[in-house]
């Protein structure tokens, strides 16, 4: 009698669990999850110094083969920074990597008439990065 219970018993998962996803679904296998299981996260992020015009940015963790994420990068400044700094993604992102170009515009004003003028001043000696690569 008591082998015909135990066999109705739920059973521990043998394999990870599926990442994180955009919208929930029920489950309909009768498995449970073991205490110290995770979930793979379907973004990567880092923040990076960085004082070159180019950054190749190696995810820490790769995407699925075929996964084109979608990247971003933003540049943190001193507070009291006045000048700008643009960041763009240099070519395709892989599902490796990705190259960021980092350019650098110095702001003045025209204080007679009141205009912004910018000049490109290429790289900044050294600017914090954060990126981020999310699965789409």
């Amino acid at each position: 009698m008591v082998a015909d219970v135990t066999a109705l018993i739920p059973q521990p998962a043998t394999s990870a669990p599926p990442a994180v996803a955009d919208s929930g679904a029920q489950g309909g296998i009768a498995r449970y999850a073991m205490e110290n299981h995770t979930h793979a996260s379907k973004i990567r992020k880092s923040r990076i110094a960085v004082s070159a015009a180019t950054y190749t940015w190696t995810y820490p963790t790769p995407f699925g083969a075929g996964v084109v994420p979608i990247c971003n990068g933003i540049a943190e400044t001193a507070p009291s920074a006045t000048d700008l700094i643009n960041i763009q993604i240099d070519g395709a992102p892989t599902n490796t990597q990705c190259t960021f170009r980092i350019t650098r515009y110095q702001q003045s004003v025209v204080s007679l008439i009141g205009l912004t003028t910018l000049s490109l001043n290429g790289v900044p000696a050294s600017v914090n990065l954060h990126l981020s690569a999310m699965e789409p």
